[in-house]
């Protein structure tokens, strides 16, 4: 979070986040890097070519406009151990819509815990054409409303799977093995929960890089 230049938002958005009874959310998410690329298994590096694109999003007024105060001001982020020069800054507003079509620009991860039978702890991923993905990813987006309004939301989502060809994703963070997926979804009902869906992704681990759509032409 060094694009963050509030010490004090900097750690409200680290160790504290929007509350909803036992779950926490940032309620932001960001794209994996987007462009021309070539990967060195030899050297286990990945190399870009000409322009790379990024993309974040949130629903926290203060967390974009502390952004792009940071990206304005300086003209570089780092990424690892790569410093990056930028070139042009796109701010762009969610339109109202009861109906959106998208593809994911970073992993989709949907999944449940449960103890096995010697009281381990067990994480169980499911694929987006699981009837249990599209269940789990309604009641998040959900929960985020009721994080964000203190109350359930009038209408109602339906997230559809669209990909015919989901792409298996697996990360190691901390590690731990998270499982998402590249696909595509329709997604369908109240405009407010579509905003939600939009700004601040699909699914779990949205803080990690999972989940951020971007909508395509129908």
């Amino acid at each position: 979070m060094n694009l963050i230049n509030s010490d004090e938002y900097r750690k409200f958005i680290h160790d504290e986040g929007f509350a909803f009874e036992k779950r926490k959310f940032k309620l932001y998410t960001f794209s994996r890097l987007l462009g021309n690329f070539e990967i060195n298994k030899e050297k286990n590096s990945i190399m870009f070519f000409n322009k790379v694109k990024l993309i974040i999003s949130s629903m926290d007024d203060n967390f974009c406009n502390y952004l792009m105060q940071t990206l304005l001001k300086f003209g570089e982020i780092r990424l690892g151990r790569n410093i990056l020069q930028i070139d042009t800054v796109i701010a762009k507003n969610f339109e109202p819509a009861d109906e959106l079509k998208v593809v994911t620009r970073s992993p989709v991860t949907v999944y449940s815990t449960y103890l096995d039978n010697f009281g381990r702890k067990k994480t169980l991923f499911y694929h987006p054409d699981d009837k249990k993905f599209q269940e789990l990813l309604e009641k998040n987006l959900i929960k985020k409303y009721q994080t964000i309004h203190s109350k359930l939301p009038e209408g109602r989502i339906s997230v559809i799977h669209a990909g015919k060809k989901p792409k298996k994703v697996q990360v190691i963070y901390k590690g731990f093995k998270i499982t998402g997926w590249m696909t595509a979804f329709d997604l369908y009902g109240d405009p407010m929960l579509l905003k939600i869906a939009y700004e601040t992704g699909l699914g779990a681990k949205n803080s990690l890089g999972f989940g951020l759509i971007e909508t395509i032409k129908k």
